[in-house]
Parts: C-alpha cells; structure tokens; sequence
C-alpha cells in the first residue's frame, strides 16, 4: 500500500510537471511567434531586437514564467479531480473495513469471468469462505477483535491468491474467491492452504490470543456450464458447516 502510495504521489508530480513545462513552452513560443511574424512582415526586427534586448528578455521570462505558473497549477486542479474520482470509485468498489472488493463488484467480475470461461472452454473456481463462531467471537472478546478477525481473514486471502485470483467480502463473515483457469483440485489446494494459514497465525488483540477458523465450499464449472457457482458453493460450504466446520468441501458444477 506504501509503495502505491508512493507511486500515486510521483504520477501527480509528473502531471503537474509536464503541464508546467507544456505552459513554458506556450509562453516561449507567444513572443517567438510574434517575433516571427515581425519578420514575415519585413520589420527590422534583428536591429530593433539588438536595441531593445533587455526589453525582449524581460518579455520572454516573465511570459515563460505565467504560463508555467497557470499550467502548474491546471494540473494540480487536474489531479485533484483525478484523486476525487479514485478515491469516489474505490469507497463505491471496496469493503471499508478490509479494502477488499465488495459483493457489487466482485458479482460484476463474477459474470465476466463467466463468459470469458464459456467463450474460450476453460475452468473457473470460485470458494465461499465462511469464517466459523464470528459471533461467538464478537460476544467473548469484543467487537474489535471480531474486526481484526476479518481484517486476519482478508489478509490471508491477499497474500496466498495468485495474480489472477480475485478476493471480496462477500458479506458479514462471508468471503469469496474467484479462480479462473483454475480446476477443482487446484481450487481444493488453495483453499487447504488458506485453512492451514489460518491455523498457524492466531490473531493477537490486547494481549488476548485466538485461532481464527473457517468452512470452506469450492465450486468448479468447466466452460461456464453446470449452474450458478455461487448457489453450488453455497451448498457445499453448508455441508463442511454441519460436519463440523473448519474443513473444505468442493463439488462440481
């Protein structure tokens, strides 16, 4: 996040900077142009220039220096609207709490991977992940440490998906996964390896400690076909919580 941070900051810097130099360029190229035309017109300029030089300096820099100062601060505004923008699309995009994509979003993404599956006969993977007694969470140790349950959850998601995988929340103590071009096997490992990440980082909040532990359902269709992942997983995830939760269960489409 620091990193982008970072690289947000320089990108605005760039804007402002090169509608500075753009602005320095208007403002060398008025009195050149008006220079020029003098000489079309069949003026003396080289003498005239030659008497008045210090007048035509003077012209040049403080010309050149208005149009940097108005094009600097065009592209501050620019920028400033730009950041508006961004920062109005990720509130409407992202999870306020773990910054991950929301349920809209991730829907949206959901149906596009569908059809891109369908239109080139290949997988998609989608896990439902069900983080176990959230409540019973909240009600023994406080809210907050529910939230850093979630925020522990999202974490895990972020840091063992592949480049592709795309991770929400889905909702309350729900989050999902979206595989594409994965099968079910290997949608089956990923989800083991978040299980088991989970097990070996408890969460740490105010000297108190808890393993935080969740159900996984995994649904794989092949070419977009076999039903509404989200409906397949569903299921699946309900049958890993009545055998006693803290398991992956995955199915077919």
């Amino acid at each position: 996040m620091i990193e982008a941070g970072e690289g947000s900051e320089r990108a605005r810097q760039s804007l402002a900077l090169r509608y500075s130099v753009f602005g320095t360029l208007l403002g060398t190229g008025a009195p050149a142009g008006a220079l020029l035309l003098r000489i079309l017109g069949g003026a003396r300029v080289p003498q005239e220039f030659h008497e008045h030089a210090f007048f035509y300096a003077y012209q040049l820099i403080g010309t050149c220096v208005v149009f940097a100062a108005v094009g600097f601060h065009t592209g501050r505004r620019a920028d400033r609207l730009r950041s508006g923008r961004d920062r109005y699309r990720t509130l409407s995009e992202r999870d306020s709490l773990t910054n991950l994509v929301n349920a809209r979003t991730f829907r949206s993404y959901y149906e596009r991977s569908l059809a891109h599956a369908a239109r080139f006969r290949e997988p998609l993977s989608l896990l439902l992940i069900d983080v176990d007694h959230l409540k019973a969470l909240n009600d023994d140790l406080g809210h907050s440490f529910g939230s850093a349950a979630l925020l522990h959850v999202a974490r895990v998601l972020e840091r063992s998906k592949r480049a592709s995988d795309l991770a929400a929340r889905w909702g309350g103590d729900e989050f999902t996964l979206l595989m594409p071009g994965a099968g079910l096997e290997a949608a089956r490992r990923q989800a083991e390896r978040i299980l088991e990440q989970l097990r070996n980082e408890p969460v740490h909040v105010g000297g108190r400690e808890r393993v935080v532990s969740a159900t996984i359902g995994a649904a794989t269709s092949m070419a977009g076909e076999g039903g509404d992942l989200f409906e397949i997983a569903d299921r699946a995830l309900y049958t890993g919580k009545k055998a006693g939760r803290g398991q992956v269960r995955s199915t077919k489409g």
